[in-house]
């Protein structure tokens, strides 16, 4: 829409000939100018391009281990594919509340997203008193970006090689086992005590400030089992210094070929694969979030990308978009919730 001038600039009735045609040819010209300027700003508005600057993703992770692998590996691939620049920002703490409450008060304008989990998407919203954001509130679900599953290991001088051997010795002798965990409320810590619930075991729950920590002391014998990302387990498998017992996910893994699924072992009611997705604060524009996405599929569908993730043993998705992410989300609240209450699980 072109603009009128105001006030409006009216010919005299009365002006005389040469003076008329100038005070006409003064009025085209300043209307042509007018309308001109406002053609070209329009569309310079319209047209603004993502990313115009950095994006900025955060992981709720410390640099180092198979999740910031692969938010750097994404990152780097997504870089290309935008025609800009994506930065990983690590922001650990809190079973990723930390990360999560900070981008959740960012602009929503894409330059500003979030590594999001089941810990900190599914499980933190049941599992802490307070928490500083909500899930569904403050947050739009771009795409899943990675499946992941996790395995119960235990010490070799334990004795215990297959979960019915752990049924056995912890219904032995009732509290005797530990198990530790990344954290109080952390997916390894739910996944090991829905199997001990499942089986009705009693066994101690130790928490630590991360799995690596945790893999440490069951090799060092401080605990009898702990369950830890595939990429963390795996060498220590390999090395014989850890034993598995089952895999916390719908599928066997390639390595591991005789560790039955926790649903072969007969837990039919466990909630959900691992999985990582994008989050963008609240109504960020949908033609960014479609970028992104097409992006992450692009990103599995390059052979060396594929490669890369397959070292750190992350699989593709299922599906990419918003919807699977909210999806896995509302399955895993409506399972997840239940069972944290039922545990007694709390967070301040």
């Amino acid at each position: 829409m072109v603009p009128t001038l105001s006030p409006r600039f009216v010919v005299p009735a009365d002006s005389t000939g040469p003076l008329r045609t100038l005070l006409r040819n003064v009025m085209a010209a300043v209307g042509t100018a007018v309308a001109l300027s406002s053609v070209v700003s329009v569309p310079a508005s319209a047209q603004a391009v993502f990313p115009a600057k950095p994006v900025s993703v955060v992981v709720p992770v410390s640099a180092g281990g198979a999740a910031d692998a692969l938010a750097r590996a994404w990152a780097s691939y997504v870089s290309k594919a935008i025609g800009g620049t994506v930065i990983v920002e690590n922001k650990p703490g809190a079973n990723g509340s930390i990360a999560a409450a900070y981008v959740a008060k960012q602009p929503a304008d894409g330059y500003s997203l979030l590594f999001g989990s089941t810990s900190n998407m599914s499980l933190n919203p049941f599992s802490y008193k307070t928490l500083a954001y909500n899930p569904v509130r403050d947050f739009d679900p771009v795409t899943m970006i990675a499946g992941t599953s996790q395995v119960l290991v235990t010490n070799p001088a334990s004795g215990i090689k297959s979960v019915q051997d752990l049924v056995k010795v912890a219904k032995g002798r009732p509290g005797a086992l530990n198990y530790g965990s990344a954290g109080m409320g952390n997916s390894t810590h739910l996944n090991v005590a829905f199997l001990a619930q499942h089986f009705g075991l009693e066994m101690s729950h130790v928490p630590y400030k991360g799995a690596a920590p945790a893999m440490m002391d069951l090799v060092g014998g401080q605990i009898d089992l702990t369950a830890d990302a595939l990429s963390g387990a795996i060498p220590q498998i390999k090395t014989g210094k850890a034993v598995p017992l089952v895999v916390f996910g719908s599928q066997r893994v390639a390595e591991l070929p005789d560790v039955p699924t926790i649903y072969e072992v007969g837990a039919k009611d466990f909630p959900s694969d691992g999985w990582y997705g994008l989050m963008a604060p609240k109504g960020t524009p949908p033609d960014v979030l479609a970028k992104l996405t097409d992006a992450t599929r692009k990103f599995w569908a390059d052979a060396e990308a594929r490669a890369q993730m397959a070292q750190i043993y992350m699989l593709p998705p299922a599906e990419f978009g918003g919807q699977a992410v909210a999806q896995a989300m509302q399955r895993e609240a409506a399972t997840w919730g239940p069972i944290i209450k039922r545990l007694g699980i709390q967070n301040d």
